[in-house]
């Protein structure tokens, strides 16, 4: 019975090193697409200004900042499934650098007449808290 389970989990490895995989190539796909888009964007509204300025006004700098950000967590998320995809582990480091990046991305897109105070509040307890978290695994890093 104890080979046909090694063999069994065995296979199951085995698959999932495929389906880590699979969606590494869709991320990949998917940030490629978004740095096209990105550009495309930047394009049209640098060269579709009525009064001919090279300038960007603030909208549309909150909305290529906001696009690039997605960039960038995209390449943090591939990075995090090579890293899983290398050592078969997930890093919490990572995930936890990902979030605040995220979190940093809401912050800068934030617009305060639309929430609620309460809801500022728990968003900047959520960055805290990630924030804390981060510290605490870096420390921990270096004293061993």
């Amino acid at each position: 019975m104890g080979k046909k389970l090694d063999t069994a989990l065995e296979g199951m490895r085995v698959i999932k090193r495929w389906m880590v995989f699979i969606v590494l190539l869709i991320l990949v796909i998917v940030v490629a697409a978004s740095i096209i888009e990105l550009t495309i964007i930047l394009y049209r509204d640098l060269t579709n200004n009525p009064d001919n300025s090279i300038f960007l006004d603030s909208g549309e700098l909150l909305r290529i900042f906001g696009f690039a950000f997605m960039v960038i967590i995209g390449f943090e998320l591939i990075e995090a499934i090579e890293v899983y995809f290398r050592e078969n582990i997930i890093h919490a480091e990572v995930v936890i650098l990902i979030a605040v990046i995220a979190m940093s991305r809401k912050v800068i897109l934030l617009d305060l007449s639309e929430y609620d105070p309460v809801a500022v509040i728990g968003l900047s307890m959520i960055l805290l808290a990630l924030g804390g978290s981060y510290f605490a695994i870096k420390k921990a890093q270096n004293l061993s």
